[in-house]
C-alpha cells in the first residue's frame, strides 16, 4: 500500500509517529484487459505489472476472475495526470462500498447545471454536494478554471456507468477536498515517490512536481539510474532531500521503472518490437510511450524504460534513439539464479567472467553477489557487447 509516514530520526534510526494510508480509487470494475495488464475502475485506467500485489481475496489472485459491472475493488498506487494509476496493491471489496477517487481535475464547469469536472474518464457531478463538503476547495474564479490541475480526493454516493460502460461514468460527489502532502514545517529528511509532472530544466536546474510536492534540483543533486535529461513528465522517481517551506531540494533523484533495455531494434511491428541479443523479450509500444529522436526503425540503437507485464514483456514508458553502438543492457528482477547463470525477463545470462558490482557501484565477489540475489525479488542490471546475434556479458550490478 502507498502510505505517508511522519516521524523523527537520530542517525540511521527512524521512529514513526504516524502512518497514513490512502487508496487511489475504490469503486466498480468496468473492464479488465485481456492480457490483464490493466483494468478500468470508476473511469480510471489502472496499470498492472509484475510489482503489483493482488490480494488473495481475488480468486487465484487472477484479475480475470473479477466480474465486470458487479465487483468492486480498492486500488493503491501512484496517480498520474489523465486518470492513470500505477497499481501497487489491489483488493476486492465485499461490503459497505463508498466510491472514492483521487486524481487531477480537468474540464471544470461551474457556471452551468450540472456543475461538473473530470478525473480521467470519470465525470464528477457536485451540483448537490453540501457546502460543507466543498469548504476546503478554492473559489472557482471568474473563468471557473481555478480547480483545473488540482489534486483532489472525491467521495461520492451513486456511480453510474456512462455511454461507454467500459471506460466512462458519473459520480455524484458528497465531498471534494484538495490533497496537500505538505507537513507544515521544515524537514531535514524528506522522501517522496511518484510521477513527474510540470517538469522544466533551465541552466542545469530541474524543477518539477511529484504529486503535490514541488521539487528542485541543485548542482550537487545525485541522479541514480538516469540523468537530469530524464526528468520529463511521466517519469517515475523517488526523491530524497530537505523540505523547506513547500519546496523539496533534492539530494538524490532515483528513476524507478522496473525494466530497462538497450540494444538494436530487431523486428519492428505496429505495436511492439524485439531487440537483438535479447531473445524472447517483447517491447510493447501501444501505451504510447514518449519517444525521443524517433521515429523508430529496425536496426536503430535504443534505450527503453518501462514496466514488466508477464515474464518477458516490457510495456515501454520511454524510448530514446541513440547513436549506433554494440552495447546491450538488460535490467529486471532475477527470475532464476543458478551460478553462473541468471534468468532475467526470460533471457539466460551466463555470468562467467563478468565483473560484479553492489548497489553502491563498488566491486563485490561472485559469492557475495549470488548470496545477495533473491529470485523474483532482486533487481539486477547486466551489460554486454553484441557480436552478430550473441551477447558477451561483461558486468552485473545489483540495483536497490
Amino acid at each position: 500500500m502507498v502510505v505517508t509516514v511522519n516521524g523523527s530520526f537520530i542517525g540511521s534510526k527512524h521512529t514513526a509517529s504516524s502512518v497514513r494510508q490512502k487508496d487511489a480509487v475504490e469503486g466498480l470494475v468496468q473492464s479488465v484487459a485481456l492480457d490483464k495488464s490493466s483494468l478500468v475502475v470508476m473511469g480510471q485506467t489502472v496499470l498492472v505489472d509484475s510489482t503489483t500485489i493482488i490480494d488473495n481475496n481475488i480468486t487465484n489472485r487472477d484479475l480475470a476472475t473479477l466480474q465486470v459491472g458487479v465487483d468492486h475493488v480498492e486500488v493503491n498506487g501512484h496517480v498520474q495526470p489523465g486518470g492513470l494509476i500505477e497499481a501497487t496493491f489491489i483488493e476486492k471489496k465485499l461490503v459497505n462500498i463508498t466510491p472514492e477517487v483521487r486524481g487531477y481535475v480537468s474540464g471544470h464547469n461551474h457556471s452551468a447545471t450540472p456543475k461538473t469536472f473530470k478525473i480521467g474518464n470519470l465525470i464528477v457531478d457536485y451540483t448537490n454536494t453540501p457546502q460543507l463538503g466543498l469548504s476546503d476547495m478554492p473559489s472557482p474564479g471568474p473563468n471557473g478554471d481555478a480547480w483545473n490541475g488540482l489534486f483532489v480526493e472525491v467521495k461520492g454516493g451513486l456511480f453510474t456507468p456512462g455511454p461507454n460502460q467500459q471506460t466512462e461514468g458519473t459520480l455524484l460527489a458528497t465531498k471534494v477536498e484538495p490533497e496537500n502532502r505538505g507537513v507544515g514545517n521544515d524537514v531535514d529528511e524528506f522522501e517522496v515517490e511518484g510521477f513527474v509532472r510540470q517538469a522544466s530544466v533551465v541552466n542545469g536546474i530541474a524543477t518539477f512536481f511529484v504529486g503535490t510536492t514541488e521539487v528542485r534540483t541543485s548542482a550537487s543533486t545525485e541522479f541514480r539510474e538516469g540523468t537530469i535529461d530524464d526528468i520529463v513528465d511521466g517519469a517515475k522517481v523517488s526523491v530524497e532531500g530537505r523540505l523547506s517551506g513547500s519546496i523539496l531540494t533534492a539530494k538524490h533523484v532515483k528513476f524507478k521503472e522496473s525494466a530497462r533495455l538497450e540494444g538494436d531494434i530487431d523486428a519492428l511491428g505496429p505495436d511492439s518490437f524485439t531487440i537483438k541479443g535479447l531473445p524472447g523479450v517483447t517491447v510493447m509500444t501501444n501505451k504510447q510511450p514518449r519517444i525521443d529522436n524517433g521515429p523508430l526503425q529496425e536496426n536503430l540503437h535504443v534505450r527503453v524504460r518501462g514496466r514488466l507485464s508477464g515474464s518477458n514483456t516490457v510495456i515501454a514508458t520511454r524510448i530514446k534513439v541513440e547513436d549506433p553502438d554494440n552495447d546491450v543492457v538488460l535490467q529486471g528482477q532475477v527470475q532464476v539464479k543458478a551460478d553462473p547463470n541468471l534468468r532475467i525477463l526470460g533471457v539466460t545470462v551466463n555470468t562467467t567472467g563478468v565483473q560484479f558490482e553492489g548497489t553502491d557501484d563498488s566491486p563485490i565477489t561472485r559469492a557475495a553477489f549470488f548470496a545477495t540475489v533473491r529470485e523474483n525479488e532482486t533487481v539486477v542490471k547486466v551489460k554486454g557487447q553484441l557480436s552478430g546475434t550473441t551477447v558477451t556479458w561483461q558486468e552485473a550490478e545489483l540495483e536497490d
